[in-house]
């Protein structure tokens, strides 16, 4: 999934919410676009850097293909602040149509979504897909608005404060697993970047 245009820094960040007061309006005016860091070029910091980031850590990719129920309602109430808590980071949100077309590649995954799938571009620069290269929230398994906010909480909390680690798989088996999330969270491994760009 590509960006449909290659916006600038200044014009990348949508901060106004839906013009509507809908914000199903909004989110699907997002689709196929993604909301791009502030900064391009530079490096992705090791844990030691304590410096200002320079590049994304992650790569976000939303998959929805709108089922009705309550975590999609939770990620339409919540998007803004998402890209807001997350704005070094690229978000691709796929348009409704890739996401199925998406789902029935990984029958799986049918009634999981929406997906949040965080690619770390610094296991990828390390090791390619050749090993762990980041985790997903089935934020769909979580059948109540108060589940699927928690999960969406926690999730987003674990970027933002693990953003330099050194072995993010590691915490991700300590700390989001051990929140109640356990089948919700899946540790994204090999060929499995390409499942969802290409």
């Amino acid at each position: 999934m590509m960006a449909k245009g290659r916006q600038g820094p200044e014009s990348s960040r949508r901060t106004a919410a839906p013009t509507s007061g809908r914000p199903e309006e909004f989110i699907a005016s997002q689709e196929g676009k993604v909301a791009r860091p502030p900064v391009q070029a530079g490096h992705v910091p090791s844990a030691e850097t304590k410096g200002p980031l320079t590049a994304p850590r992650f790569r976000i990719f939303i998959v929805d293909s709108g089922w009705n129920s309550p975590a999609r309602r939770v990620l339409i109430e919540n998007f803004a602040l998402l890209r807001e808590l997350q704005k070094e980071d690229p978000i691709y949100v796929l348009s409704r149509e890739k996401s199925i077309e998406f789902m029935r590649c990984h029958g799986s995954r049918i009634g999981r979504d929406p997906i949040l799938a965080a690619h770390d571009m610094q296991a990828l620069g390390k090791g390619g897909t050749a090993g762990f290269h980041g985790f997903r929230l089935s934020l769909g398994l979580l059948r109540t608005s108060q589940q699927a906010l928690l999960g969406l909480q926690s999730f987003v909390q674990f970027m933002v404060t693990h953003r330099r680690s050194a072995d993010l798989e590691a915490d991700i088996r300590a700390s989001l697993r051990r929140e109640g999330l356990m089948g919700a969270i899946e540790i994204v491994m090999h060929h499995e970047a390409r499942d969802i760009v290409g």
